[in-house]
């Protein structure tokens, strides 16, 4: 392939993976494979792809400008294919967040990292209606006296997954925390326990409102949330929460 051919396809390919990822940024799915604090380094990717191609594509007028003919030999043409896959891979397979279909790959976790004390006393702190799945469940690895939970009310959103260690009249409602990117997601999950709960379907996004309590899943205490209310609701716009 002769290199001002491979230069402009080159250049394409650049601004091609430039214009895909502003606009999964302008449309807030950038999230759906990356952390959120990971945004302001893809922006700056983007503007640096952009102008990489600018310059290529300038490399080539000034070449095409200067020669008449273009017998220099480019690198192997198979080098392309590096920026092609991931792009066409991009924009051929629709973005949309995790859901159960991948817990059989990525596996289920009722427990999360500990927290640092900073962090713990905030959670303490904050109202328990306001805590999310994911907070519930760094308190109750950070405190082993879960019993000072028992009776607060909890207000939590994710999806319905039905796991077999639980009872009849219960389920876990989840979300996927992403660490890096969609690859390291890992889904958290809060027993739920409700007289309707054969009537959900699985993946359903719903608001769980109630108390705490707990329940011993795979020889540990997890928190469980006995239902007053839940209601189904449209899928949030950030599916993920990040540690």
């Amino acid at each position: 392939m002769p290199k001002r051919l491979y230069r402009s396809f080159q250049a394409l390919l650049l601004l091609g993976m430039s214009i895909f990822l502003g606009s999964k940024a302008a449309s807030g799915q950038l999230t759906f494979y990356i952390n959120q604090r990971f945004i302001p380094l893809t922006i700056f990717g983007v503007v640096f792809l952009a102008l990489l191609a600018q310059t290529l594509f300038t490399e080539i007028k000034r070449a095409r400008e200067h020669e008449a003919h273009d017998h220099d030999h480019a690198p192997a043409s198979a080098n392309l294919w590096f920026i092609l896959v991931p792009l066409l891979i991009g924009v051929l397979i629709p973005a949309r967040p995790l859901d159960s279909s991948a817990l059989t790959t990525k596996g289920f976790n009722t427990s999360a990292p500990l927290v640092s004390g900073d962090s713990s006393a905030q959670l303490f702190e904050t109202d328990s209606e306001e805590r999310n799945i994911l907070d519930w469940l760094k308190l109750f690895n950070y405190d082993r006296n879960v019993s000072k939970f028992y009776g607060q009310k909890a207000s939590v959103i994710g999806f319905v997954y039905f796991d077999e260690a639980l009872n009849e009249n219960q389920f876990l409602v989840s979300r996927f925390v992403v660490s890096c990117c969609s690859a390291d997601a890992y889904a958290l999950g809060m027993a739920v326990n409700w007289n309707e709960a054969a009537a959900l379907e699985q993946d359903a996004w719903v608001l769980v409102k109630g108390t705490v309590n707990s329940v011993t899943l795979d020889d540990q205490v997890v928190p469980l949330i006995e239902a007053d209310s839940v209601q189904a609701v449209p899928a949030p716009e950030q599916p993920y929460l990040f540690p």
